[in-house]
């Protein structure tokens, strides 16, 4: 006969066994796919004959999770010329609604990626809407709130729920910049509490990302998480860039993962990662990622699909399940006539793609879903 305490010590442990085997988030950030699309590329899954759409793709071959970025008015970027604009307006809000719409029907949940920009935000440049624009941080960050809270709406009436929401993009060196300039913290701290309390203002269930790009300085990121929370900062999941050629060794981030995860008692999610195929180019544009960095799988096929593995071993074995998944960075920005990092440029990324130069799958694929298992 089971005594009370026995049963409820039974219960406990079950809820644990089920908590620790929860899918892994296992993701592709594919912000570029429509202006590809409009542009003519197709896809086409591992010895398929015909294209089909690259989200029945992705899912079929085990991803579960789409990332899409957000730009403010693409197009207004004011270093940007008005003759090249057209490309990006395929990340402003009502662009991503659709996309976000399109990644649900598919079976794919969805995490929405705020930059605060007209365009790309990353460690070198945070530039500051164009409307935004003269205006001080209390303004700033009102017209923050407001943004976020009118996108995660439209998100809401469209029928989504974004499983996590990114406050910022890779802001280890602040954003909005030069108000929110590390190392302006206040400001900073500012910006990202006004984000994280339009997203759950909306959706409550929607876990707030705060994404470093520092996945292996971990000196760095310890800096930064505690000049949050020493300015009552609250989010949910921490985020981490990792791309061997500019953050280190697969070691370098396990020790910052295990850190991190325990001293903030946080999930960890590689929000940001990608690794070559060939060191071949497939367009005019020059490549930017053109060596291995701090590891030595070679460039083919097989060294991304070994870099892959250990890359999702690196995750999995992050402390008390904390390693919560792992986002490949557009899997599909394959070389097409008419679409690129901006209009008319090509593309610098096609080296390090899930996709051959023709759109067809690469073994990689299988094997970023099958190693995260």
């Amino acid at each position: 006969m089971n005594r009370p305490g026995r049963t409820l010590a039974l219960l406990l442990t079950t809820f644990c066994l089920v908590a620790a085997r929860a899918e892994p988030i296992i993701g592709a950030d594919i912000s570029h796919l429509p202006q590809l699309e409009a542009a003519g590329a197709q896809f086409y899954d591992h010895d398929a004959k015909a294209p089909e759409d690259l989200l029945r793709i992705l899912k079929r071959n085990g991803f579960n999770r789409i990332r899409l970025k957000v730009w403010n008015e693409p197009g207004k970027y004011a270093e940007f010329p008005a003759d090249q604009s057209g490309p990006e307006g395929y990340n402003n809000p009502a662009h991503v609604v659709e996309m976000a719409k399109r990644a649900q029907a598919a079976g794919l949940q969805v995490m929405i990626d705020f930059h605060y920009s007209d365009w790309w935000a990353d460690p070198g440049k945070q530039t500051l809407p164009l409307a935004w624009r003269n205006l001080d941080a209390a303004a700033v960050s009102e017209k923050l709130y407001a943004f976020t809270h009118q996108v995660m709406q439209q998100l809401k009436e469209a029928g989504v729920t974004p499983a996590e929401v990114q406050v910022g993009n890779e802001i280890s060196n602040g954003m909005l910049w030069p108000l929110g300039r590390v190392p302006e913290w206040d400001n900073l701290a500012r910006f990202i509490q006004a984000g994280a309390r339009a997203v759950k203002a909306v959706s409550p269930q929607s876990q707030v990302v705060l994404h470093l790009d520092a996945g292996g300085d971990n000196a760095r990121c310890q800096r930064w998480f505690d000049a949050m929370l020493a300015r009552g900062v609250t989010f949910d999941v921490i985020g981490l860039s990792f791309y061997p050629v500019w953050h280190g060794s697969l070691a370098a981030l396990q020790q910052n993962m295990n850190d991190l995860s325990q001293r903030y008692a946080k999930p960890v999610i590689v929000v940001e990662t990608a690794y070559p195929w060939t060191t071949a180019n497939g367009d005019d544009q020059n490549n930017i990622y053109t060596s291995t960095g701090a590891e030595t799988f070679p460039m083919t096929p097989a060294g991304q699909q070994a870099f892959l593995t250990a890359l999702w071993q690196t995750v999995k074995a992050v402390p008390q399940q904390r390693g919560a998944g792992v986002i490949y960075w557009e899997p599909d920005f394959i070389p097409q006539a008419g679409a690129g990092w901006k209009a008319g440029a090509g593309d610098e990324w096609d080296n390090v793609t899930l996709f051959d130069f023709h759109g067809r799958a690469l073994p990689g694929l299988k094997t970023f879903a099958q190693a995260a298992r």
